[in-house]
């Protein structure tokens, strides 16, 4: 009877799924604790570090093990074990088309726990990535149990991942599903509003430079003073949601920016595509998000955005301001259970004289406008030499006894500027157009661009010193990795046991690698700035834990400079998995059969990411 009621359920799962009707709206069960009141440590869309975040983070009050839930009826269609992202995931395939994930899992339920486990030995690997599994070998009703809350992978404290994805497998908002586990009656939070020149005769506050204003208020409402500004500008945005009873920190859904009332800007966050959410770096200022930790995100279309979150694409968001012209702007934010704030501010067309700074950067570039700031004569001009040519710049504002000039790069990259007898090298080497591929040689190093590896027109600026290497700078993201290859010319660094690292802003070095092949070495970075060779010749660690049961093994391995790599083990010569959380530096053996004796000979070999490796073997 039993084999029979599985046969009518898998064949209704079959025409269901082959139908793929996306005009149901599924009644989706909560998947931990449903029908209690919950909390998300993180929200749809939210902004992250190098994506927009693609589901529900469900608070599991700080412990692990918590039953999860099948939202619906369906079928397992992958499983995934790896130390980062889901960690331990499922993925679930449902009668209208729809999928659900559930990530960050410390165990699956039994059956799948002991099929996974199986597939780990027969590959020899503990990561693992079972894809397209047939509709029929695990079949789930709505409400069973498919696995156990944790904190496997890029898990920062125990939580549930949970997604609902279309048939595209782009993430839906589970909120639009109508959970009632979770309260927020809280409008979105504003922390302050930013206002940027987008054009080489824009100014903000009189001058080429972000101007920034805090808010009065509290949530529901917020008043900015007055900007002043000339020319074409775009409005930035510091805000944030929270929810009943938590503090933690969300994403907003959606805003709507209107000028003398008429709407000018529209977003909503609700389903961004996998390959496209590490454009969250062209949504929001990169620079400011390294510099401060938050994320201004631009209230207009940055020409090398193509997030498909713009319901009208010809809402552009830029603002004209002329002279005398005064703009009233309001902003309108809504959160996923649609709480909604306004903040209201004005634009004066006026052009005051900017105020004096003591800190100012030489030689910057923002976009394609090079800035450079020498101390010189009020009105001085500024000579920009070309390899056939100077060009001769007039100030385009002053500070104290600070000229600065503007120069657009489209119009020519100057190898040097100058004023009177100060000269600045501006280390300007080639434009590099994005979604392109490209190759640029140069006298000693050779870059490769791949059509994805920048989200925007590259200005590449190179400079060589004694054992550093600069390239760009800190601020500059990449949208997938370049390929460099660096001919070293003193022959003191030529040497296997070299490897390249990246120096980060507080003089910290991360790990990047590099194969030699005779004074040259090559190495792929997703990181441009600085950039030096340093020996690693040092083994991982390997420290004995106490045993928490008799038939298996406990380590803590530690790595600091270029990280663990590759983890093997034996038992009397025979594949051991190892389960491996590289968040905690933890590795622990784990036997197929989990009832039987761990005995004999076991030899296991750490390796790192710069080739060394430890050994630990003993009898038990």
């Amino acid at each position: 009877m039993r084999q029979l009621q599985l046969f009518f359920f898998f064949m209704s799962i079959s025409l269901l799924t082959s139908a793929q009707d996306s005009s149901i709206t599924p009644d989706y069960l909560f998947p931990i604790e449903p029908g209690k009141q919950n909390y998300f440590a993180g929200s749809m869309g939210e902004l992250r570090t190098t994506h927009f975040h693609g589901g529900l983070d469900i608070k599991t009050r700080g412990v692990e093990g918590l039953p999860v839930y099948a939202a619906e009826d369906g079928y397992i269609i992958r499983m995934r074990v790896s130390p980062f992202g889901y960690g331990r995931g499922l993925y679930m395939m449902h009668p209208n088309g729809h999928w659900t994930v559930y990530g960050h899992l410390q165990r699956f339920a039994p059956e799948l726990e002991e099929y996974i486990v199986k597939k780990q030995y027969e590959k020899e690997s503990f990561e693992i990535n079972l894809e397209n599994l047939p509709s029929n070998l695990f079949v789930i009703k709505k409400g069973d149990i498919i696995g156990y809350s944790g904190n496997t992978g890029s898990s920062a404290g125990p939580h549930l991942h949970f997604e609902i994805r279309d048939q595209e497998e782009r993430p839906l908002n589970p909120v639009d599903f109508g959970f009632s586990e979770v309260m927020d009656n809280i409008p979105p939070t504003v922390r302050s509003v930013r206002l940027r020149p987008l054009e080489i005769y824009s100014r903000v506050e009189g001058e080429f430079s972000t101007a920034l204003k805090t808010v009065t208020g509290k949530p529901g409402y917020y008043q900015a003073s007055s900007f002043n500004a000339l020319g074409k500008v775009g409005i930035e945005i510091d805000t944030y949601d929270r929810a009943d009873g938590t503090y933690n920190k969300y994403g907003i859904n959606k805003i709507q920016v209107y000028e003398n009332d008429k709407m000018i800007y529209e977003h909503i966050i609700n389903r961004i595509p996998f390959d496209e959410s590490a454009n969250i770096n062209t949504f929001t200022d990169y620079k400011a998000f390294l510099d401060t930790k938050r994320r201004y995100q631009r209230l207009y279309k940055f020409d090398s955005n193509h997030l498909p979150i713009y319901p009208d694409s010809s809402l552009t968001g830029f603002i004209e301001i002329d002279p005398n012209e005064r703009k009233n702007i309001r902003i309108e934010l809504w959160d996923s259970f649609d709480n909604h704030t306004v903040t209201k501010f004005s634009i004066r067309g006026n052009n005051p004289a900017p105020r004096a700074s003591k800190k100012f950067d030489s030689i910057s570039i923002e976009e394609n406008i090079m800035k450079v700031a020498l101390p010189a004569e009020k009105g001085k001009p500024l000579q920009l030499h070309f390899p056939l040519w100077n060009q001769s710049v007039q100030p385009a504002y002053h500070k104290g006894n600070i000229n600065y000039y503007l120069w657009d790069l489209r119009d020519g990259l100057p190898f040097m500027c100058s004023v009177d007898s100060t000269k600045l090298d501006t280390h300007l080497k080639y434009q590099v157009p994005h979604n392109t591929s490209l190759k640029y040689f140069g006298k000693n190093l050779n870059i490769e661009f791949r059509e994805r590896s920048l989200f925007d027109t590259l200005y590449l600026t190179v400079q060589e010193q004694q054992n550093l290497l600069k390239i760009n700078d800190y601020y500059t993201p990449l949208h997938a990795s370049a390929s460099i290859e660096y001919e070293v010319n003193d022959s003191s660094l030529v040497s296997k046991k070299n490897f390249v690292f990246r120096i980060d802003q507080k003089g910290k070095t991360h790990f990047v690698g590099g194969k030699w092949k005779g004074n040259t070495i090559s190495f792929r970075t997703s990181k441009l700035g600085k950039f030096t060779l340093m020996p690693e010749t040092i083994p991982p660690k390997i420290i004995p834990l106490k045993k928490w049961k008799s038939n298996q093994l406990r380590f803590k391995i530690e790595d600091e400079d270029s990280g663990v790599a590759t983890y093997k083990a034996t038992l009397n010569g025979e594949f051991i998995l190892l389960e491996y959380d590289a968040k905690k530096d933890y590795i622990q053996t784990r036997l197929l059969d989990d009832k039987k004796a761990l005995k004999g000979k076991f030899h296991m070999v750490i390796t790192d990411h710069a080739g060394n490796s430890s050994v630990y073997s003993k009898t038990y």
